[in-house]
């Protein structure tokens, strides 16, 4: 397997785990969480921030949410549950050069989690927003989230993270991004 290598002076990119339809009934929360991955998805594509949607098995699983993928997103197919372990997510992932990366999803406790402590063991900064991941447990959430922080992993909000990422009230497109926030 080819090893990633981060760049520590690149932008960050957003990562999309395994939002697919057939899971969702399933996710506890889903139409909270799918409107903040929705929210994340419009920002990183108004920042012009790279965007990875990966879809586990999808010919079993289906397609990842329509209303989620964007023109500027990458959707790659994966039947690992760690995105790391996937030849298709590395292609997408080492040309972009990013070194921090943002990750959302489903479900928080198996491919989201797997998916960051590889990430972490890289070099890669990770940030799970917890607003912006599920599981059919929110116990598993839960744990998921206070182990992936033991691990290195920054656990914030999606609110927080839109906002590091534009910096300043002097952004370009701070105030179109605003309205979507509000």
């Amino acid at each position: 397997m080819p090893q990633l290598s981060p760049n520590p002076d690149s932008a960050p990119a957003l990562i999309v785990i395994d939002m697919q339809l057939r899971l969702a009934p399933a996710m506890a929360d889903y139409q909270q969480v799918c409107a903040r991955v929705d929210l994340l998805s419009q920002v990183a594509t108004k920042l012009e921030l790279a965007h990875i949607i990966t879809e586990q098995n999808p010919q079993g699983l289906g397609a990842t949410d329509p209303c989620l993928v964007t023109p500027s997103a990458k959707v790659v197919a994966k039947d690992t549950f760690s995105a790391v372990q996937s030849e298709a997510f590395i292609a997408a992932l080492e040309p972009l050069g990013e070194s921090h990366l943002y990750l959302c999803g489903m479900e928080s406790h198996v491919c989201v989690y797997h998916s960051a402590n590889e990430l972490l063991a890289r070099g890669y900064q990770v940030t799970v927003l917890a607003d912006a991941v599920c599981s059919r447990d929110p116990e598993n959430k839960a744990l998921a989230l206070a182990q992936l922080r033991h691990n290195g992993a920054q656990i914030c909000s999606s609110e927080t993270v839109i906002f590091a990422w534009m910096n300043s009230c002097r952004h370009p497109q701070f105030r179109d991004i605003l309205a979507l926030i509000k």
